[in-house]
């Protein structure tokens, strides 16, 4: 009888969240519809259109924001109307070479103004999009293309010599910077702007992306993300409401565009109709002298960046900085101090989500939320559901820890062609975000460890297996570790502690210069500890859980 009644209980339980969600979606819709000057009616039209395969409606869209800036970079400008041209050029490219929507395209590229379009052109053709980081060295570069059977790369000049090295593939187009000689990739352009074909999206199909992330074994999984049109939508336009982005921003891009976050904000502005003022990479006298020059008005960054701007403090006049309204912070741990401190110098303009590339946007700690929940990562997320569960498998009430799992509609199928690594982390249709955490009793998220031991410096994630991995073809290395331990303005740093073999002796910076030509240079740990012995298990395990407590100590 308990049981029934618990049952029943349940569902009325899911009917009442799936009311809840119907309408926010409808004031999401609602929302968006204003926000474009359009209507219900074209907007359904529009829609069906999409999911039938009809570009028409991008089209329309990109000639009605016309010459308004969609990409300004040092040295250039491209219109909306622009950019949906060569973004539909190069589609056609592809289209004439073979590409369909089963093959995969992938971007090796600082952030570059060229991006937007190729995003654009693998969305067309319902291609696989598949972001690199430029920082890879060949044989890693030739993992992801292995396992990920891509055989079109779009590649910047600054990183040939490691694509080259990584294998021959279908299709190679380069960027280049120059404009002595046209390049592979204008020369695309330029035949499909010449092309007569017509690019139909092919019905009810999604959009599709697959980013390579961590992995305790130290290789990369791919999270694969297709998205129905519908839900594709929801995910803009959630994301435009909670953050408060509107087609009048101007969005200043300076974290890296193979990473999820800053990729995904990017997208977001552009579909929105505003305009983003793309930075190769981070510098505080650029970020400022952007934000100046060109009156952004939204940013996304990484703790460090927070850390920077506040570190350099007394050289900047906040008056450059004055026409920010939306810092967007995300992609590692971001101090209760930093965020307080960041708030009162700047005023509240400040918004922290908590996510991962696996599940999306979880939760989101809002401006006015900081003064008194700074610890936390804000609350769940719209059309989210989390749940903290235990040890035993039990839901936990609210204050008590426990692992974080998360569902939602924009959160990855699974793990590109690992079945069996995905099954790991999924439990009832929930994804485990690899963290520890609580949910408050006001339902503010807080998080307080990390089950997995990946490590998340300046944002960027980092596997120690594979660093370790490395290590270990050092003669010297009888055992090693790395960990992250706790950093203010990077989140965390990567160190190693490393057990010599008996009669070897070998100092920090001949083991940085060993590790330089087998593993990206952020990779290699910033910290290193010589010890005598690891805290090992009876079965042969290091605990690296004993390690970062006694950093923590010295901290």
């Amino acid at each position: 009888m308990i049981e029934r009644a618990e049952k029943i209980k349940q569902k009325i339980n899911t009917i009442r969240e799936n009311i809840r969600d119907v309408i926010y979606s409808l004031k999401v819709l609602d929302w968006f519809i204003k926000e474009n000057d359009s209507n219900y009616k074209d907007f359904l039209i529009n829609l069906i259109k999409g999911i039938m395969g009809d570009i028409e409606p991008i089209r329309r869209q990109a000639e009605k924001r016309g010459q308004k800036p969609a990409v300004i970079w040092e040295g250039g400008t491209r219109s909306h109307k622009e950019l949906f041209e060569r973004a539909e050029a190069l589609a056609k490219f592809l289209t004439e070479n073979g590409v369909s929507q089963k093959d995969k395209i992938a971007l090796i590229s600082p952030n570059t103004p060229e991006a937007p379009e190729i995003w654009l052109a693998s969305n067309l053709i319902r291609a696989h999009f598949i972001p690199v980081n430029y920082r890879l060295k060949s044989q890693e570069i030739k993992y992801i293309m292995e396992n990920s059977e891509c055989q079109i790369v779009i590649y910047h000049e600054e990183v040939e010599e490691e694509v080259k090295k990584s294998g021959k593939y279908k299709i190679e187009l380069e960027i280049k910077e120059s404009k002595k000689e046209m390049s592979s990739y204008e020369k695309a352009i330029e035949e499909g702007l010449k092309s007569e074909i017509r690019i139909k999206i092919p019905p009810a199909s999604k959009s599709k992306m697959i980013i390579y992330t961590s992995g305790t074994t130290g290789k990369p999984k791919g999270a694969y993300r297709p998205l129905k049109a519908l839900n594709a939508f929801l995910f803009i336009a959630t994301a435009g409401y909670e953050f408060g982005i509107s087609k009048n921003d101007r969005h200043l891009v300076v974290c890296p565009l193979y990473h999820s976050a800053p990729l995904f904000f990017a997208q977001l502005h552009l579909t929105l109709g505003a305009t983003i003022i793309i930075e190769k990479k981070f510098r505080v006298e650029r970020f400022v002298k952007a934000v100046s020059e060109h009156k952004a008005t939204t940013t996304f960054v990484v703790p460090y960046i927070i850390s920077e701007i506040l570190e350099h403090l007394p050289e900047i006049k906040k008056d450059e900085l004055k026409s920010l309204r939306k810092v967007i912070c995300g992609g590692a741990f971001l101090s209760p101090h930093l965020k307080r401190r960041f708030s009162e110098e700047f005023g509240p303009i400040l918004y922290e989500f908590y996510g991962s590339t696996e599940t999306s946007i979880n939760s989101i700690l809002k401006p006015y939320d900081i003064p008194k929940k700074a610890e936390s990562v804000g609350k769940i997320y719209p059309l989210t559901k989390i749940k903290i569960i235990d040890e035993d498998g039990n839901k936990c009430p609210p204050n008590k820890i426990g692992e974080i799992f998360v569902k939602s509609p924009f959160m990855m199928r699974g793990y590109y062609k690992d079945e069996e690594y995905t099954k790991q982390w999924v439990r009832d249709g929930f994804i485990s975000a690899g963290d520890i955490g609580k949910i408050d009793e006001d339902g503010y998220l807080y998080i307080t460890d990390r089950k997995k031991d990946m490590i998340i410096s300046g944002g960027v994630n980092i596997y120690p297996a594979e660093i370790e991995s490395a290590l270990y073809e050092h003669p010297a290395v009888k055992l090693c570790a790395v960990v992250g331990v706790p950093d203010e303005k990077w989140g965390e740093r990567v160190k190693a502690f490393i057990v010599l073999k008996k009669g070897f002796s070998i100092t920090e910076k001949e083991l940085e210069e060993f590790l330089r030509s087998k593993i990206a240079g952020y990779k290699i740990p910033r910290e290193w500890e010589f010890v005598d012995e690891l805290p090992i298990t009876p079965s042969g395990k290091i605990l690296k859980r004993e390690l970062r407590k006694t950093q923590e100590k010295i901290r």
